[in-house]
Formats: C-alpha cells, sequence, structure tokens
C-alpha cells in the first residue's frame, strides 16, 4: 500500500462552463448564436454554457480498480473502491471555479495498480445557477414573457419540462444582483417502461469541453440499496408515480476514467478534478427560438497520479 498526497483542484478544469439527467451531446456552444431567433441546429435545440454554481451533497468520491456497483458496494461484498472522501451526513459542495473543496482524508492508502473507474455519491437533490449574456436580445417562454440579452436561472423547479409560459430562464436588460438557483431533483432514471423501476441507466456516454466519459448511473435509498417497489404507473398516459413512501435519496454514478490512474512505487500524489464546463445547456423552442427551458448536461471526473 501506498500512502499518498491527495490534492483535489476543483477548478482546475474549469473553462467557460445529475427531472432526469439530460446528457446533451455536441449541442452548439451559446456563444456562437448571432442573434435573437438564432437555435441550434440539432435535435435537443439547446445551447451548452458553464453555470455559475453547482451545488451537490456529496457523501464518497472513491478510486476504483473496476465498476462500482450496488451489490459490490454492500457491506462485506468484495470492493473494487478505496474512498478518498467519505461523509455519512454529505457535505454541500459547488463544483465550479471558485467553490469550496471537498475535505479528503488526510493518509489514505492505494494499492498498487490500475485504476480504471471512479465512484460518486451524492444526493438526488442539487441546484444549479446558470447566467449568459447573448450577442443580441433573446425572448424567454416566461408569463409574461422577457426579453433582453442578459438570460439567467429564475428559481424554478427544472426536474421535468416547463409548461407554457413557465420558462425555467428569464431574460432581461441586465443581470439580477443575485440570479436565482434553479432545483432539481434526480429520482427516475432509465426508459419509461411497465414494470422498469427506472433506478438505473448503463454507459451513458458525456462530452463536456472535448472530453468524453461513460457512465453507469444508480438510484439508492437511504439504506443504499438499489431503488425498487416504490414505482407504478399512471393507467392512463403511462407516467411514472413515486409512492409517498418512496425514500429515494442517492444518485451512485460508477465512471471510467478517461485516462486510468496507474499506482506505481514511485507514485507521490494523486490530483483530482471534477470537470463542469458545458454543464449547463439552455432549451429553445424550434418553432420560434423562444427560450424555454435550462437542463443539467453531467460532470466528468479527473483524476491523474504523479
Amino acid at each position: 500500500m501506498k500512502n499518498l498526497k491527495i490534492a483535489l483542484i476543483l477548478a482546475a478544469f474549469f473553462a467557460t462552463n445529475i427531472g432526469s439527467i439530460a446528457y446533451s451531446q455536441d449541442v452548439l456552444s451559446c456563444s456562437t448564436l448571432r442573434t435573437g431567433s438564432d437555435v441550434p441546429s440539432n435535435g435537443n435545440m439547446e445551447c451548452k454554457t458553464t453555470p455559475t454554481s453547482l451545488i451537490f451533497k456529496i457523501y464518497e468520491l472513491s478510486l476504483c480498480t473496476g465498476a462500482a456497483t450496488p451489490s459490490n458496494q454492500a457491506l462485506g461484498a468484495t470492493n473494487p473502491c478505496t474512498k478518498l472522501h467519505y461523509d455519512v451526513n454529505g457535505e454541500d459542495i459547488d463544483l465550479t471555479a471558485g467553490g469550496a473543496s471537498i475535505s479528503l482524508a488526510s493518509d489514505v492508502s492505494l494499492a498498487e495498480g490500475t485504476y480504471s473507474h471512479a465512484l460518486l455519491k451524492m444526493n438526488v437533490d442539487f441546484s444549479m445557477t446558470t447566467k449568459f449574456q447573448f450577442a443580441a436580445s433573446r425572448t424567454a417562454d416566461t408569463s409574461p414573457q422577457t426579453t433582453g440579452a442578459f438570460c439567467y436561472s429564475n428559481g424554478s423547479d427544472i426536474s421535468g419540462a416547463p409548461v407554457s409560459g413557465a420558462s425555467h430562464i428569464t431574460c432581461g436588460s441586465a443581470f439580477p444582483s443575485t440570479v436565482p438557483a434553479s432545483i432539481d431533483s434526480i429520482k427516475l432514471l432509465g426508459e419509461e417502461a411497465i414494470g422498469f423501476d427506472m433506478n438505473q441507466e448503463i454507459a451513458i456516454s458525456t462530452t463536456l469541453d472535448g472530453v468524453t466519459s461513460v457512465t453507469d448511473l444508480y438510484i439508492l435509498d437511504t439504506d443504499g440499496t438499489q431503488s425498487s417497489g416504490d414505482l407504478t404507473y399512471n393507467p392512463s398516459d403511462g407516467t411514472p408515480i413515486l409512492s409517498g413512501s418512496s425514500n429515494r435519496k442517492y444518485i451512485m454514478a460508477s465512471q471510467i476514467l478517461a485516462s486510468p490512474v496507474v499506482i506505481s512505487p514511485s507514485t507521490s500524489s494523486v490530483d483530482l478534478g471534477i470537470l463542469v464546463t458545458d454543464s449547463s445547456a439552455i432549451g429553445f423552442d424550434p418553432g420560434n427560438g423562444n427560450i424555454i427551458d435550462n437542463g443539467f448536461n453531467g460532470l466528468i471526473i479527473q483524476i491523474s497520479a504523479n
């Protein structure tokens, strides 16, 4: 075992930027839109930018020699992961540049070998603040509609698609002194299908700032087991409904590292980064170009050994 200096650098990979996680791929940058009527030329009709805050309650960050699953994280199982950070109560962390840093274990021991995955365990609820100054005035589908080049999150719940006149984004002639954070809750993952618990989404590819990674996502109950048996479907339209006693609390992400971490006899330190560039998406109505929603594009864990 090697006792290593562990350094977390939240801002190191920060550039000009988990309803359900919407991993938008190859979406146009908001900065390339030229006029108030332009919309991105992609199927999702949204542009990407960087949130000014992205706050998750984080319980665990681990480095793993293989994929983490709910079963191998159970007490007594053969666990491929070594904890770098663990807080049973969770720690509210702003993952954007200038945010607070994660409290890491003071003396972490890692066995020599190759670590291919990272595990991140977070609360299902989080908040995101988004603001962007467009090159030309935009119209947001609020009620009444708001117009201006300065567009920002308005404190709405972004867990689901907005109804008409309730855009997640407000636009105006200037940003307010304090931009309110939107709130999201990721309690359902996967396809809506009768008899499926919507408690996992496997091999989701995410691209942020030109970096691509693949993640397995699981929803866990308060006892750490994978959520199940608490979901029914409305017989009239198939809408998923969580029971009133549902206790879905955690998102567990097992992410393949873009570059595996090799711990060797000469390794002296491990550096951690969380990439949030392009993590926010501003969505448009394809018909009239009005702004209608704000979504979360995911995040990528980056770890290297020296």
